[in-house]
């Protein structure tokens, strides 16, 4: 009897494109991946978004029946925290009222969830990740996605989607225990500094390519749209631009290591790049000189199987964009033989 084969679709709407991979699922096998999908969206607004969405499904096909998506940016809170040692129901219990401490929106207006991490050394308390997003963002985005007929199976988080596409696809060169992740996209960035497997550290920055974008245009005296023609052309004039507008960037990004280092006693020694944002050569060039850090692009078609049927072309041009998408598509998945 053959096997069953299943698939699921990720899709990462981002500000700037919508990406979608839909990964097959055969016992035994390794996950394959069966289409990669691109769409820009016209003006970077909510009606483009709306547009790119209509003409992903207008023009393709998928065999997955549901489909998973993200959510990112300031409506997204992300906080490890320590509580005393709990069950996993007294915890569900008790987090609601540890929550109000640490979040800044009124807590009736958010979407909570939680992981344990693991024990203090003295076994008296442990770490948990607690995640709040606001209703309304996680309601955008499945009202979004019903528009198009489709139902969603599930929502993530786009720093944890580059977290899960890392320790399925990537490869830590360095051989660290402790290692960060950067995606950088249009008009945000995520961060995470991953200890033992676990994320030590987590934060959204607003901060992203856009801001290059603006840079330029300011610098040339030119409009937005003429400068990220400039951009995607690795014009000469970018270099100056990537350091003028990713600065913000980096001043979070060097808060954010100090931080880790100081409170976990270990060195961050190696930051893997990803996103559209980071396509530019000279950025992790950059980001490696500012924070005295190695700072580079990981790649995630090594450990990739790529059916006939996906478009390579695109793959290979953009496959640092597609991590969200893979992360959301190979969530919960195992890797087979």
């Amino acid at each position: 009897m053959k096997d069953k084969v299943s698939f699921t679709l990720g899709i990462d709407i981002g500000s700037y494109s919508v990406k979608c991979a839909e990964v097959s699922h055969e016992e035994g096998r390794p996950p394959k991946l069966q289409q990669v999908v691109r769409v820009l969206i016209p003006n970077a607004s909510k009606e483009g978004a709306a547009e790119a969405f209509r003409q992903l499904f207008s023009k393709r096909s998928f065999s997955a029946k549901k489909l998973r998506v993200a959510v990112s940016g300031p409506a997204l809170i992300i906080r490890r925290i320590q509580m005393p040692r709990l069950t996993y129901s007294e915890l569900k219990g008790a987090m609601r009222f540890e929550a109000e401490s640490h979040i800044p929106f009124p807590i009736d207006d958010c979407l909570l969830d939680f992981q344990i991490l693991d024990e203090t050394p003295d076994k008296k308390k442990m770490n948990v990740l607690l995640v709040a997003a606001k209703r309304d963002l996680v309601q955008q985005r499945l009202q979004g996605v019903a528009a198009h007929g489709m139902d969603v199976e599930l929502v993530d988080v786009d720093v944890f989607c580059v977290i899960n596409a890392f320790e399925k696809l990537g490869e830590n060169s360095q051989g660290e225990r402790v290692h960060g992740l950067l995606n950088i996209g249009h008009q945000g960035s995520s961060f995470a500094v991953i200890q033992d497997k676990l994320p030590f550290y987590v934060r959204e920055i607003a901060v992203g390519g856009r801001e290059v974008t603006k840079a330029l245009a300011q610098m040339q005296g030119i409009p937005e749209p003429e400068a990220e023609k400039l951009k995607i052309e690795n014009a000469p004039e970018v270099s100056s631009a990537v350091q003028k507008g990713l600065e913000p960037l980096m001043d979070e990004l060097r808060h954010a290591v100090d931080y880790f280092e100081n409170e976990s006693g270990e060195s961050l020694r190696w930051i893997g790049l990803s996103g559209g944002g980071a396509t530019a050569p000279v950025v992790s060039s950059l980001l490696s000189e500012e924070l005295g850090r190695t700072v580079s692009l990981w790649d995630n078609s090594k450990k990739l199987s790529v059916s006939e049927s996906a478009d390579r072309e695109l793959l290979a041009k953009h496959s640092g964009e597609f991590n969200v998408a893979l992360g959301l598509a190979l969530r919960g998945v195992k890797q087979g033989k």
